[in-house]
């Protein structure tokens, strides 16, 4: 992909390779670059997929589920990647996902959709502290038993910084 998209030599490719795995916290890069897809941990798996992601330098990362399937402690290391990330490619971060938890820690504003409409939105803390619509209000309630606060609390102990407050909506 790279050789391809950015046009580089083989050992370019190699270099640049090695640089993407570390730099989303991938140890031993030349091991884990010569594994087969299952020889390697979800976790693994997803950071590989980030490092693909930003290696074209992209303006927006679309995280489409990207910690569905994987226990919460990789859940947390995944998404505080994501918001490194964020910070150090400027990207802008549209995340897909059905959970709440993940949403209300990674999120600056939020907008549920209830059969491809929007149905709210607002910022991420309003809307699940107030939620407005019935549905919205079911999410929240459903979600308040898997800890959407115990999730904050994990992002918070992991050292990572309070997401921003103010944020606009797309």
């Amino acid at each position: 992909m790279l050789r391809h998209t950015l046009g580089l030599s083989r050992s370019e490719a190699a270099a640049t390779r090695a640089e993407l795995l570390a730099h989303v916290g991938l140890r031993e890069v030349s091991r884990v670059a010569g594994q087969y897809p299952h020889e390697l941990s979800g976790g693994m798996l997803q950071r590989i997929l980030l490092a693909i992601a930003v290696s074209g330098e992209p303006d927006l990362l679309v995280a489409d589920e990207a910690t569905t399937a994987l226990d919460v402690t990789v859940q947390a290391e995944v998404l505080a990647l994501v918001r490194r990330l964020r910070r150090e490619h400027a990207l802008t971060v549209l995340m897909i996902s059905h959970d709440l938890a993940v949403l209300a820690h990674s999120c600056d504003y939020l907008y549920v959709f209830r059969h491809g409409v929007v149905v709210e939105e607002g910022p991420t803390d309003a809307v699940l502290r107030a939620p407005q619509h019935p549905y919205t209000r079911t999410l929240v309630a459903d979600h308040t038993v898997f800890g959407i606060e115990a999730v904050r609390a994990a992002g918070a102990a992991s050292g990572e910084p309070a997401r921003q407050k103010e944020a606009a909506p797309l």
